[in-house]
């Protein structure tokens, strides 16, 4: 009887065990664990019209940023950066700087080894800045964060897209690396309310 008893409570805490795991596997896939799952910070080659700079990319990684100091880098780098035509460009000042560079010499197309940070809110019902001008072959830091409610961020590229799922107040990010030039769509992914459906920005890359 002993035997069968043990067998029987052994086969229950397994039960148990294996429950526990998947519902936490569940829970880890809605970004709601609280603990790392997979913590690891995702790169992107963005390769427009290419299924492989796309798919469902999970949610980023934390990029261990207080939401206090998010907001105060986000609203610096918008005004530094803010263009006449209202796009931001966070190369605006090299730009400037090699616009007298010699025949033949594209600067614009110079990358650097690091990559460059950018920041995006997501708020009801837009993005700030709601059009950034990036460099074709820079690697970017794309650091977002909802600042009122969950919001999605899916990049468009050609036939797929990059998904970010952002949420109040966490600081999300992500390395992406734009192989293609044009116009990239950024629209909501999570419904946040009557205006959902207009809520989109624009990433311009040459």
């Amino acid at each position: 009887m002993s035997e069968r008893h043990f067998t029987t409570r052994r086969g229950f805490i397994t039960a148990l065990g294996f429950g526990a795991v998947s519902l936490y596997g569940a829970w880890a896939a809605f970004g709601a664990a609280p603990l790392p799952f997979g913590g690891h910070k995702e790169t992107t080659d963005a390769h427009a019209g290419n299924a492989h700079g796309g798919g469902h990319g999970g949610h980023g990684a934390s990029a261990g940023m207080a939401p206090e100091e998010f907001r105060f880098e986000h609203d610096f780098f918008v005004q530094k950066y803010a263009q006449k035509d209202g796009s931001v460009n966070p190369h605006a000042d090299e730009d400037t700087t090699h616009s007298h560079a010699a025949e033949g010499h594209d600067h614009s197309h110079e990358v650097g080894g690091e990559p460059v940070d950018v920041y995006l809110m997501a708020q009801k019902f837009a993005y700030s800045p709601d059009v950034l001008r990036l460099r074709l072959g820079q690697a970017y830091r794309f650091r977002m964060m909802a600042d009122d409610i969950t919001h999605g961020a899916s990049i468009q590229l050609g036939s797929a897209s990059r998904i970010i799922r952002l949420r109040p107040n966490v600081v999300t990010e992500q390395t992406i690396t734009f192989t293609k030039p044009g116009e990239y769509l950024v629209y909501c992914t999570v419904y946040c309310g009557q205006a959902h459906d207009a809520m989109q920005g624009r990433i311009v890359v040459g």
